[in-house]
């Protein structure tokens, strides 16, 4: 059996009109490369038509998997599930409306190759070669957000929300293994843990665009990441987070 470089972990709810688009994008980026890979769509439980248009790709390609729950878990849960059942030396999750262009993985490699365990994409360093485009309210918000994260959780990154970060096999069977978080603050928490048990993050600048479509509700999944920053500190008394 071949061993599988890079595993590509996309978790998908009602993503039907935007997630094929992305799709075409990353294999359109991967099949020229002497690389071998798996793409595994988690389908969080879609009410829509996500599954059947991720099957047509699985007839068409034998490194697309589809992994689908039977119901609305979180992000946090459906990219906990891909990446314990991924089987590359190399995992990134991403997120389904391609916001961060499959290229950037190059900037999160070269992060890895240098040392580190992981890498993730930031919109918050600056950068002349990258460029974000995020409206106003949502720059406020992750501002904020990461300010509280500085201060109670994960000490010295400035974007711990963006959807694309890559690990090293081995720190993400030890990080994800430990996660007890089902929504959006699963990042916090992945970070935490990684940090807590000595794994090296590097940050990274990345290309990024806000994409229509968004499922993330200001107001109420704000408000639920700030509430899990206080579960993370409560779980790491209660020693959730030793390897």
């Amino acid at each position: 059996m071949q061993e599988i470089s890079l595993s590509i972990i996309i978790p998908a709810y009602n993503e039907e009109t935007r997630l094929p688009l992305y799709l075409d994008s990353i294999l359109a980026y991967l099949e020229p490369q002497d690389i071998s890979y798996e793409i595994i769509v988690v389908d969080d439980g879609s009410v829509d038509f996500t599954a059947k248009v991720v099957e047509r790709y699985v007839d068409e390609n034998a490194c697309i998997k589809l992994i689908r729950l039977p119901c609305n878990r979180g992000k946090g849960y459906a990219v906990k599930t891909g990446m314990i059942q991924a089987c590359g030396s190399l995992r990134l999750f991403t997120d389904a409306d391609g916001s961060t262009p499959i290229k950037e993985l190059e900037r999160l490699r070269d992060a890895i190759d240098s040392g580190a365990d992981v890498a993730i994409g930031s919109r918050a360093l600056l950068d002349d070669s990258c460029t974000i485009e995020a409206h106003l309210h949502r720059k406020l918000i992750g501002s904020i957000f990461n300010f509280l994260v500085s201060i109670f959780a994960v000490k010295g990154i400035k974007d711990t929300q963006c959807g694309f970060k890559l690990f090293t096999a081995r720190s993400a069977a030890s990080a994800f293994s430990l996660q007890r978080i089902d929504d959006f603050g699963f990042d916090v928490e992945i970070l935490f843990i990684c940090n807590k048990n000595g794994y090296r993050v590097s940050e990274v600048p990345v290309n990024w665009a806000d994409v229509k479509g968004s499922k993330v509700s200001l107001i109420r999944d704000s408000f639920r990441m700030f509430t899990d920053i206080f579960k993370i500190r409560l779980n790491d008394l209660k020693g959730y987070y030793r390897s």
